[in-house]
């Protein structure tokens, strides 16, 4: 059926093949594209979540020896009252959801947030994933020297109403030196996290996107002014050696019907 065709015929299926072969290609370019935005935005949220727990570690770890300092020698009931006023008007985050809270051993001895804990043992509190957030802090605060860890827990989080709300929370707890077990524990939330990382991906993917877009239409371009007079020339310099050759066998026979003296070879 394709022979049947004429020339030009011929010539415009080559072109749509052409156009429908790029129109694949954008569309496997489309396809890969929603797979790297996927795994760049995990790869982001993976880079910065590993940043802010460093973050927290430094802060925690300064904070807890410039405290040790501060308690040196003085009695329990005194150094809890410095720890206490040290910690209870600091906020962090744009949301000023993040704070200090600080514990002896399993019970709570200053929290800015939750005075209704102080004094309580939290020894079996666990969260809604059955996880026991005060134990694994108190163990981890023991042996952030040898290795450091972090604790992933839900937890109260102060709204900007005065509310108090739950949220997923990482924290990260280190001892107060100069105490007896006293340590302190700081975190970040997750959601707010989550908003920060949800911004820089944002814009990242749109960069990509841009990219993308200027590639693949510089790539177009260049196709079309490669291809389009490339096509224009084979297909002009095709009808003129077939027109040649109709004129040469016209002739020539021209000349075998005694319609003509000569023959051009």
């Amino acid at each position: 059926m394709f022979k049947r065709l004429s020339l030009k015929l011929k010539i415009s299926v080559l072109v749509v093949g052409v156009i429908v072969s790029l129109v694949s290609i954008s569309g496997i370019i489309l396809y890969f594209k929603e797979d790297m935005i996927r795994n760049t935005d995990a790869e982001i949220h993976k880079a910065i979540s590993q940043e802010v727990e460093q973050k927290i570690k430094l802060a925690t770890d300064t904070i807890a020896e410039a405290l040790g300092e501060l308690v040196v020698g003085l009695d329990e009931p005194s150094q809890i009252a410095i720890i206490a006023k040290a910690i209870e008007k600091f906020r962090f985050e744009s949301d000023k959801s993040g704070y200090y809270f600080a514990y002896k051993e399993h019970t709570p001895v200053a929290h800015p947030t939750r005075k209704d804990l102080i004094g309580k043992s939290l020894y079996e509190a666990k969260d809604a994933n059955g996880v026991y957030y005060v134990r694994d802090l108190y163990e981890t605060a023991k042996t952030q020297k040898q290795q450091t860890k972090y604790v992933h827990f839900s937890f109260s989080k102060p709204l900007p109403d005065g509310s108090l709300g739950t949220a997923q929370k990482v924290g990260y707890a280190a001892m107060i030196p100069n105490t007896n077990n006293i340590w302190i524990s700081t975190g970040v939330y997750t959601d707010t996290l989550s908003e920060y990382v949800n911004g820089i991906s944002y814009d990242i993917i749109g960069f990509i996107n841009l990219a993308l877009f200027k590639a693949f239409l510089i790539g177009m371009v260049i196709l079309c002014v490669i291809l389009i007079p490339l096509i224009w020339a084979f297909y002009s310099n095709l009808i003129f050696s077939v027109r040649t050759i109709q004129n040469g066998l016209t002739h020539f026979f021209s000349y075998l019907n005694h319609d003509t003296k000569t023959a051009n070879l």
